[in-house]
């Protein structure tokens, strides 16, 4: 038995190497599609976009999980800094900005749809629908994501 976990642990670390490997591969990878300044859109509207996530649904992925990573993707090339981990929100999220509590979402919303009379939550509005428009983000939620992101905010998804 001690051969045999000795041999498991042998076999682990194999895969935990050539794991590291291709994902250094994919990482060169994302720096030649930002120094081509590729830029990924949305799936079924960029080819790009499209040719990842649908890889990763052939490869058993669950569409949740290719959404997520084809995220992280998008913003790896966008950046051209290499992806260190493909899900950080595995690790929960650090940020100041927990809206915990029993207010109902309305009465949370109100004060950033009311402040300087409607015109920065307008404006936050229309600058996430034209980051839709222009694909740099698939749904609204992903534009205020990003946008929190943007203001230094760790989002627990």
């Amino acid at each position: 038995m001690a051969a045999s976990a000795a041999s498991s642990l042998v076999e682990a670390k194999n895969h935990d190497d050539k794991a590291l490997a291709l994902r250094e591969g994919v990482n060169k990878q994302i720096a030649v599609l930002h120094d081509a300044k590729v830029v990924v859109g949305r799936k079924g509207k960029c080819s790009v976009a499209t040719a990842f996530y649908d890889g990763l649904i052939t490869g058993g992925w669950a569409k949740g999980t290719a959404a997520n990573y084809l995220t992280t993707f998008r913003d790896a090339v966008k950046s051209g800094k290499p992806v260190k981990d493909w899900n950080p929100n595995r690790k929960g999220a650090n940020g100041s900005a927990k809206a915990k509590g029993s207010k109902a979402l309305a009465d949370l919303l109100r004060p950033a749809f009311n402040h300087d009379g409607g015109k920065t939550f307008q404006a936050l509005c229309e600058a996430i629908e034209k980051d839709f428009n222009d694909a740099k983000v698939e749904t609204m939620y992903e534009g205020f994501v990003e946008y929190f992101k943007a203001q230094g905010d760790k989002i627990e998804e």
